[in-house]
């Protein structure tokens, strides 16, 4: 509906109001609503709401729409339509007409149309589904299950106190109000309408397998047993600290969830930091970093391996990108061994000293394998599982980036919500196989945009041919590589708009 604005007290009201219902004067004290754009996901709208209707962020970050902005306006996310589409970067479906991605944060460009999922397996029973992790694995596993299984008990259980919610995009502003719904993957009411259970802030102690009980630990302290039919364990995965000397300090943060990512607005609002140091030049890494420059801050990336990215790009696409986020403020050094952190300063071993009154660790991540172990749950560096997800108990599945499927490990976000939908459609009764999902690099950061998909060129043991373009003037780089004549390997920065065609060729 319309708005208008009222020029006396400012209240916003339907047009076609006779009179403002706060301050009394008549409509000819009424102004139409002028339009403004979100500075962060560039959806343009009417002003006078709090929060943008795609990314619900807050309205600092709101300007005046130009004509052209109003022109090719973006709209709401959802058009009602029901068709979905699907990411080429993160692999992530959702409702056509969104502004973008709500995973990755990509833009329309990206998306194709979702390949509709034929389900004919059903059967209703009176089973208990207990789900123990509450990422993308999780949610896609009570899904599979509740479509499949109408009148069965689907419980998901989390040491979170959120729902499930999309945690990519958490370095990717790391310093901004997205506000839990801009992350959240379903609000209550989808649970409340599926029957899905959910507890939160509960820790997971051990899954009796024999009796086909969980013992927990809840929010009080109390503990207690769970009875199950089924078990999927999506536990996922944790960041890993290596031994520094101060990564214990109060303003050492590991940004792997919203209460990280508080703390690292409390830690810059209580310090009053300027300066802050991110050890790390992996994706994450460099998301947090450009995240922080955006909020103000001083960065620079402490990266220990001799180059940004060592294992998706090639040197030369690793030197760009080392050279762009340099020109946009963002400093980094890398084959760098770091000795400790203090109270004010990271320290390397050569003496050299980077203040810091906030460090972002961002180091990898080791799946949560320790309730698997605890429980006989084959583990092998990751929970193991076959190609339909079940592990080595009966009756025991797993899903996310806390599994592997044959051997191969499943840390990415596509990886995890097909891995869940397939153990949950499994572990209701149907029988369908995991088909591998390709694993690809993409960012935006310091004003650039990045893609990797497949070999960088550095297998010793394999000769590639090899297609390079690269101007130094746009800063844009392309290689493609080719064994035996089969594309086998892409890296774009600058200009990523052969991502898609790569992808597809690629399969």
């Amino acid at each position: 509906m319309a708005k208008v604005r009222c020029t006396i007290c400012g209240a916003y009201l339907p047009e076609g109001t006779e009179e403002c219902p706060v301050c009394g004067v008549g409509s000819e004290c009424f102004e139409p609503v002028g339009m403004v754009k979100c500075t962060f996901c560039g959806a343009v709208f009417e002003e006078g709401v709090d929060t943008c209707p795609i990314c619900t962020v807050g309205s600092e970050y709101f300007v005046p729409a130009t004509e052209e902005d109003i022109a090719s306006r973006v709209q709401p996310a959802s058009t009602g339509s029901g068709n979905m589409v699907k990411c080429l970067v993160c692999g992530a479906e959702f409702e056509e007409g969104a502004a973008a991605c709500p995973v990755c944060g990509v833009g329309p460009e990206n998306f194709i149309a979702a390949e509709k999922k034929e389900i004919s397996f059903r059967k209703d029973s009176d089973e208990t589904f207990v789900i123990i992790g509450g990422g993308p694995a999780a949610k896609s596993a009570a899904e599979a299950i509740r479509v499949r299984n109408q009148t069965a008990t689907v419980t998901i259980i989390t040491q979170e106190s959120h729902l499930p919610y999309n945690r990519p995009m958490l370095t990717k502003g790391i310093v901004r109000d997205f506000g839990y719904n801009g992350l959240v993957m379903e609000g209550p009411e989808w649970y409340e309408k599926n029957n899905i259970n959910f507890v939160p802030e509960t820790v997971v102690l051990k899954a009796d397998t024999a009796s086909k009980t969980v013992s927990l630990r809840y929010a009080d302290g109390s503990e207690g047993q769970l009875k199950y039919d089924k078990l999927i364990y999506a536990l996922g995965a944790y960041c890993f600290v290596p031994p520094i000397k101060g990564a214990d300090l109060g303003h050492v943060v590991s940004v792997r969830s919203i209460s990280d990512t508080d703390r690292v607005k409390q830690i810059i609002a209580d310090r009053k930091a300027s300066k802050a140091v991110c050890i790390g030049g992996g994706v994450m890494g460099l998301e947090g970093a450009w995240g922080l420059k955006e909020g103000g801050l001083e960065v620079t990336v402490l990266e220990t391996a001799p180059g940004l990215l060592p294992r998706q790009l090639d040197d030369t696409a690793s030197q760009m990108l080392q050279d762009i986020c340099i020109a946009e403020g963002v400093d980094i050094v890398t084959g760098v061994k770091i000795a400790e952190i203090t109270e004010n300063a990271v320290v390397l071993e050569d003496g050299t000293e980077y203040e810091a009154q906030l460090v972002i660790m961002s180091t990898g991540m080791r799946p949560y394998t320790k309730v698997a172990e605890d429980s006989g749950i084959a583990v092998d560096k990751w929970v193991t599982a076959d190609s339909k997800l079940k592990t080595n108990i009966p009756d025991v599945y797993t899903a996310g980036d806390c599994c592997s499927v044959n051997g191969q490990p499943q840390a990415f976000w596509a990886q995890a919500v097909e891995t869940g939908r397939i153990a949950g459609a499994n572990a209701a009764g149907d029988d369908i196989e995991y088909k591998p999902i390709g694993s690809s690099l993409v960012m935006e950061v310091c004003g650039t945009s990045v893609f990797a998909l497949g070999t960088n060129g550095k297998d010793p043991d394999k000769k590639f041919r090899s297609e390079q373009i690269k101007d130094d003037v746009k800063n844009t780089y392309s290689k493609y590589y080719y064994d035996h004549g089969k594309l086998v390997g892409a890296i774009l920065i600058g200009d990523i708009s052969g991502m898609g065609a790569a992808i597809a060729k690629m399969k």
